[in-house]
């Protein structure tokens, strides 16, 4: 082991983490200055989940994209640390713009803003701020987001600016996938999710976050490698993103047989609110995806 280039190779890590944590800053500012009728901080230090799972999906999905600025071929550390800056910018506005997608497309007719800071009243006549279950959407929607990004950040080939309109080209498409999947699995479903969702049913928000974020995973391997070219790439993303799809469709259902055998995913959402169980199916779902994913 080459002890000077071990070193070397830390100091500029150490810079790289630096960076990710100003970015990590940077969002936090702006999301403190776009609800600014409301101090999050305060919401978060109160004990309100809701506002501390949608900041935690923020962070996770920021550094998840940079992993895919970082991962990719070195041009020279000065060079990389250029382009770590620029990109980063770039996937704090990819980040944002998925917020809105979530709040007027994902969950239309639901004000996630103003669910999060909501007082609701459970069933034993105790009372709680912060609708839970869109918190929920909207960090698995960040997470998911996050692996988008980092499957198109982390590819190599093609010029800076070739690897810029690719980035944003499949950020659009990854949302509109999200958004087609999402449309899916509300049809598969028997019950009404977003309304399970404005009434504050955790396990409901768990069920469409997790499930958001495991398309995310297989999206990111679909996207992950060298730029071929802008009609062979699309047409690998279009295959990859409908087999992802038919996958996570076919596991959900499977999932709903083999582990809930004596109930159902539709009895632990709707009855019981069982968000225990939709975690477990959940993880099952994240970790068919990324078999899928690696396995590509």
């Amino acid at each position: 082991m080459n002890i000077a280039v071990t070193l070397t190779s830390l100091g500029q890590g150490f810079i790289y983490v630096i960076a990710g944590i100003c970015f990590i800053g940077l969002v936090k500012k702006i999301d403190d200055w776009r609800t600014k009728d409301f101090n999050d901080d305060d919401h978060i230090d109160d004990g309100n989940l809701a506002v501390g799972l949608r900041r935690a999906g923020l962070y996770l999905g920021i550094a998840i994209a940079l992993s895919g600025v970082i991962s990719g071929i070195s041009s020279g550390f000065f060079i990389d640390l250029i382009q770590l800056l620029i990109d980063g910018l770039i996937i704090a506005g990819f980040m944002f713009s998925s917020r809105f997608i979530n709040d007027f497309i994902m969950l239309g007719h639901i004000n996630n803003d103003a669910e999060c800071i909501k007082t609701f009243t459970r069933k034993d006549g105790s009372r709680v701020i912060g609708n839970t279950a869109v918190g929920t959407v909207e960090c698995g929607m960040y997470i998911a987001t996050g692996f988008i990004l980092r499957g198109a950040f982390s590819g190599a080939g093609g010029t800076f600016f070739q690897g810029i309109a690719s980035a944003i080209v499949f950020f659009i498409l990854g949302q509109m996938a999200l958004l087609v999947f999402g449309f899916l699995y509300e049809l598969i479903t028997p019950y009404n999710i977003r309304n399970e969702i404005k009434n504050n049913n955790p396990a409901a928000g768990i069920g469409l976050g997790g499930i958001l974020i495991a398309l995310g995973i297989i999206l990111m391997g679909s996207l992950s490698g060298p730029f071929t070219g802008w009609s062979n790439d699309l047409l690998s993303f279009g295959i990859y993103t409908a087999y992802g799809i038919i996958m996570l469709l076919i596991v959900s259902t499977l999932v709903d047989k083999l582990l809930l055998p004596t109930t159902s995913i539709a009895v632990e959402v709707t009855e019981d609110h069982n968000s225990a169980a939709l975690i477990v199916v959940a993880s099952v779902m994240s970790a068919v995806a990324i078999i899928i994913s690696f396995s590509m």
